[in-house]
């Protein structure tokens, strides 16, 4: 059997953090989202899936609203899986575009 060593001295200054609870390096908390900011950009998401096709529409809800996996996503729309997962890729790629062209750029 082997014994276990003491830790180093380097070593517990990463536990005292875990125990204290605080971080050095952990990023600056995201500020509080603009109600209409958000507001504006749940109307132009609303108006992006409405310019969806109805299946991919239904498949991007049925995966992000309803959270179900792809297979499930086949069983409920009757496509196979490979089918579903092509229809929330192609959702997502034309909500991005559609978005991005109405003034909504993905963050930096």
């Amino acid at each position: 059997m082997r014994r276990s060593r003491p830790q180093p001295a380097s070593a517990s200054l990463d536990a005292r953090h875990l125990i204290s609870g605080d971080a050095p390096d952990e990023p600056a908390a995201q500020p509080a989202p603009d109600p209409v900011e958000r507001l504006e950009l749940g109307q132009a998401l609303e108006a992006a899936l409405a310019r969806l096709r109805p299946d991919q529409r239904a498949a991007i809800v049925l995966r992000y609203e309803n959270g179900l996996s792809f297979d499930e996503i086949g069983t409920v729309l009757g496509v196979p899986e490979v089918t579903a997962r092509s229809h929330v890729h192609r959702a997502r790629k034309d909500l991005a575009r559609s978005l991005t062209a109405s003034g909504w750029a993905p963050p930096q």
